[in-house]
């Protein structure tokens, strides 16, 4: 090994270490400003060096330390749009979904960069461009299946060593301030290598060869899909609750799979006329696929408004969108195979507009939530009691909490009681109770007690005893508890029946818990729940009246619910 290449591995090696150590860091904490580290510029910069570390040079560094400020100061406007003045730092709830953005724009950006390096000329033919791109999808690719080898092997050793009673070194080992600095090592040392030999481009172009033949079948399952879809109608399509992401995925694999059909358009895979007519098919699909997705979130928005997570749907949709548009426009213009380079670059040169902008006043999807949440408030498509305080102080930044003082001071000059009861319950949750509802899905305490008190209980005028309702407000923080993702009012119920046929009538101690989609039941003769037996089904808990519940006989402990017969499994 020479001098410089001992400097680069030693780089690469550093990198790794540093990047895995301040990953484990952040994995392992739970609150506290740790939480708020950039993310975008400690997962990006060390894998962009890795991947471009054969223009090891002034060049390479000069990349490595623009990039790193553009990051660095969008990460700053993020703090800044995050930042409320008389709180303090304790996570930033956009971090996946500003890496997801960065990573997309990164990627696809490189390549042009690294042929500029390897060129030294902007002039760069856009085959380059795509051979590069494609030879850092498959480092990328072989790095996770050599991690993926690596942890298979980490696991056994940890298997044996539990057998031989030292199950203190497993626990060290899967520990993330160890995990997650081996995982880095991994990665970086597998493309370091893979880099050294010149196999890498002939397996990624056979690769790209073997995908190419995917897209005729594809795209003939593509045309069943959207020609049933009339016939079957959209309701079942929602009713998944996966629409939207299934057809993005559907829209992802046509794009890849068109890319590795037609490469940098200078070369098709299929010279027969009907294979290239069903491959070109699957491209005149994607703008439907991209009208279904936006219907989907559209409907979602006028529902529930716009959240940070239903923006983030949105802009993935309008990416594939874009795509689509360019792809079909293409075919439809019979200028396609040749126009796929000036539309993925154009595309890409959107997408990065796209992620800089969201990173800025002018598309925030913290700005935009807030100001949409207020909007429906205002106009009265939701009440008071519905607007969720909560989500607006800790999850919409510095905009979510102004809106609140907007709302305070409009509570106080109209006397509203409830918009007044509502900011002041937020305000009395702690950042720690907020960031393990975000975690796990467990609400805080004060939200589980009014979420169990405002519950109905049947028979009318019956009432949980307060030992009962401390036991099920703990209850939330089992890992198996029925209650995990319970977070809304109206969502559980619960009933005071005779399910052993005793004729105990209104005195009967089998207290049934009612969510959705099952219930338990418990006995409480001890004012302490003890699970007997459970039950499954789908059932509308805030419609739900007395008359709807009743025990079925002759099948012992049946249960009636909105007419319908289900049965209550006993435990052994």
């Amino acid at each position: 090994m020479n001098r410089l290449d001992r400097n680069r591995f030693i780089c690469v090696i550093f990198s790794a270490l540093l990047q895995g150590l301040l990953l484990g860091i952040y994995a392992s904490a739970h609150s506290g400003a740790l939480l708020c580290m950039p993310l975008t510029i400690i997962v990006l910069i060390p894998f962009v060096f890795w991947l471009s570390q054969e223009h090891w040079g002034r060049r390479l560094k000069f990349l490595l330390t623009w990039l790193t400020v553009v990051l660095f100061v969008l990460y700053l406007y993020r703090l800044w749009s995050l930042y409320v003045p008389e709180s303090s730092f304790y996570y930033v709830p956009s971090q996946k979904s500003d890496l997801t953005r960065a990573s997309m724009a990164v990627f696809l950006l490189i390549p042009l960069f690294q042929c500029r390096m390897a060129s030294w000329s902007w002039d760069i033919p856009y085959g380059e461009i795509f051979f590069q791109m494609c030879r850092n999808l498959f480092l990328l690719m072989q790095s996770v299946i050599v991690l993926a080898v690596f942890w298979s092997l980490m696991v056994t050793a940890g298997l044996l060593f539990d057998i031989l009673g030292l199950t203190h070194i497993p626990f060290i080992m899967f520990n993330p301030l160890v995990a997650m600095p081996l995982s880095s090592l991994v990665i970086s040392i597998s493309i370091y290598v893979a880099l050294r030999f010149p196999g890498i481009d002939s397996l990624s172009r056979w690769i790209l060869s073997v995908l190419a033949w995917l897209l005729p079948p594809f795209s003939i399952l593509s045309l069943i899909f959207v020609t049933c879809l009339p016939f079957a109608g959209l309701k079942m399509l929602w009713s998944t609750g996966l629409a939207s992401t299934l057809m993005l995925l559907l829209q992802c694999g046509t794009i890849i799979l068109a890319n590795a059909a037609w490469l940098d358009g200078t070369k098709i895979t299929f010279s027969n006329k009907f294979v290239r007519f069903f491959a070109e098919l699957a491209l005149l699909l994607l703008p439907i696929y991209t009208c279904l997705c936006l219907y989907s979130i559209g409907i979602r928005v006028q529902q529930y408004g716009l959240s940070t997570d239903r923006i983030q749907a949105l802009f993935l949709a309008v990416v594939a969108g874009i795509w689509g548009i360019g792809y079909a426009g293409s075919v439809i213009l019979r200028k396609w195979g040749g126009a796929i380079g000036r539309v993925n670059m154009a595309c890409v040169a959107i997408l990065a507009v796209i992620v800089i902008a969201m990173n800025s006043p002018l598309l925030d999807p913290y700005r935009l939530a807030a100001n949409n949440q207020l909007s429906r408030l205002k106009n009265g498509k939701i009440s008071p009691s519905e607007f969720d305080y909560i989500y607006t102080r800790f999850s919409l930044g510095r905009y979510g909490n102004n809106i609140l003082r907007e709302l305070s001071d409009l509570a106080l000059a109209n006397e509203n009681q409830d918009v007044k009861n509502g900011i002041d319950f937020a305000k009395s949750v702690s950042p720690e109770e907020y960031l393990n509802f975000v975690e796990n899905n467990i609400p805080p305490i004060s939200k589980r007690r009014e979420i169990i008190n405002s519950a109905k209980v049947f028979p009318e005028g019956r009432v949980l005893d307060s030992k009962i309702v401390d036991w099920f407000v703990e209850y939330w923080e089992d890992e198996n508890s029925i209650l995990r993702g319970v977070t809304m009012l109206d969502e559980i119920a619960f009933a005071y029946i005779d399910v052993s046929f005793e004729n105990r009538g209104s005195n009967a101690s089998e207290l049934i818990l009612l969510l959705n989609n099952g219930g338990v039941v418990y006995d409480t003769s001890d004012n302490i729940p003890n699970e007997i037996g459970f039950f499954s089904g789908k059932f509308d808990t805030r419609n739900l009246r007395e008359s709807d519940l009743g025990v079925m006989n002759p099948v012992v402990k049946d249960l009636s619910v909105n007419n319908a017969r289900v049965q209550i499994e006993l435990l052994k």
